[in-house]
């Protein structure tokens, strides 16, 4: 039982959880947490270079219909993919919505090719008592034991798997008041009035019980569009400042994967910038500020926690992007002095998904009959599609257009489209 305001009003440190347990937090050195919205770094588009892209002219690079630019007309755009940028964030959300929506709709599918029905996505709304929340929300091991609290609950009141979101505002007006709750996308039925019962103070509510979701990625998405971003402050002496300078000039000594971009190359033929050993560019506030703190996460849960679903492997595919109105292919023209074009090439990866619990078997299978399979001209997505404990993302439903799929790759190699793919967004 949460016998909360009479608790906090004394100043305890330490609450009575379900079944008895206690539950203490304390004020950690360094661990305190600044919440903020989305878009609210206005420093971010000049320092990342986002928004849109522009020719050596000037004028801004487009893609459009050749034959109907009324159909498509849409200048492309470069970003940094963070909520916190106010140029971004809005295509920032609807990708973490797409994110969200795959790896619910992954669990769904992998547990009715095994047989079991895990029904409909529901949308919860849960609100602590809010003196709790607003001290718990304050340092970061304290804001995990709640959230825990809360991921734990809805799994012991019948959730099966699921996504927890953690707004500390709701609007009230025009103003937004500090209200900290939680949204919870899941599967599984949940038994409100035992949890009202043990869990005295707090509140939950089903969002449109009577209605289906629509659309999952646009739900999420805009959850995410005013989710708290939450920054954990750290302690000077707990960052190896040697190590991530040396990781900043020679990419994925640390970070890996890491790679000299674009920008890079083009400085060196100056005769400047990292690769040459220039730092005289460089921001050392912004630097120092992103190792002070780190950021809070989506936590998932239940059946699509990050280590419930492995990946098995990627079918590539290259594909040329066409108006969905008329067919016609899709061309990018390098601002207003460029009378011809290039189609819009792109390479789109297809995650082939399975349950932790199978991923040795599928794996042992996949390696033993993967020769056959390319005999045959099958493809990873087709191995999936015949077995049932694994899944390819062509297997769920999601809108896919009328793009064209090629029969092998570019002439130009993988990283040139890839590069230019997280440069750029062209919906």
């Amino acid at each position: 039982m949460w016998d909360v305001f009479s608790e906090v009003q004394e100043g305890r440190r330490e609450f009575s959880g379900r079944d008895g347990a206690p539950i203490r937090f304390d004020p950690v050195p360094h661990e305190f947490v600044t919440w903020s919205m989305p878009a609210h770094d206005l420093r971010r588009p000049e320092d990342k270079k986002c928004g849109f892209i522009r020719s050596p002219s000037g004028s801004i690079v487009y893609t459009m219909c050749p034959d109907h630019p009324e159909h498509y007309l849409k200048g492309k755009r470069r970003h940094c993919w963070s909520l916190h940028c106010p140029s971004c964030m809005n295509d920032t959300a609807l990708k973490h919505g797409v994110k969200i929506e795959r790896q619910l709709l992954v669990y769904q599918k992998l547990c009715e090719k095994q047989g079991v029905d895990v029904g409909r996505i529901g949308h919860w709304v849960i609100s602590p008592p809010q003196e709790l929340a607003k001290c718990m929300m304050q340092t970061y091991e304290d804001f995990d034991i709640l959230q825990r609290y809360v991921d734990d609950m809805i799994l012991d009141l019948g959730g099966k798997a699921g996504v927890t979101v953690f707004h500390p505002w709701r609007q009230k007006e025009d103003l937004w008041e500090l209200s900290p709750h939680f949204h919870v996308l899941c599967y599984g039925f949940l038994r409100t009035k035992r949890f009202l019962e043990e869990n005295p103070g707090w509140i939950i509510k089903k969002v449109h019980p009577r209605e289906r979701i629509r659309s999952i990625r646009h739900t999420a998405a805009y959850l995410s569009t005013h989710m708290g971003l939450g920054l954990v402050e750290q302690s000077p002496e707990d960052v190896d400042w040697d190590l991530d300078l040396l990781d900043h000039m020679v990419p994925g000594i640390k970070s890996s994967g890491a790679k000299f971009g674009e920008r890079d190359y083009d400085e060196l033929s100056k005769g400047k910038g990292r690769m040459c050993g220039d730092l005289s560019g460089m921001d050392w506030t912004r630097w120092t500020e992103d190792r002070l703190y780190r950021e809070t996460r989506i936590r998932y849960w239940g059946g699509v926690a990050r280590n419930r679903i492995r990946l098995v492997g990627i079918h590539r595919q290259y594909k040329i992007r066409v108006c969905q109105e008329c067919g016609e292919m899709l061309r990018t023209y390098e601002g207003a002095d460029d009378p011809v074009g290039n189609y819009v090439r792109y390479i789109q990866d297809k995650p082939i998904l399975s349950f932790a619990e199978h991923f040795e078997q599928v794996k042992t299978v996949y390696l033993r009959f993967k020769d056959d399979l390319r005999s045959e001209g099958m493809t990873l997505s087709d191995f999936s599609s015949l077995t049932p404990f694994t899944v390819s993302t062509l297997e769920l439903g999601l809108p896919s257009g009328r793009d064209l799929v090629m029969g092998g790759p570019f002439q130009e190699p993988d990283e040139h489209f890839l590069r230019r793919q997280r440069d750029a967004f062209c919906a």
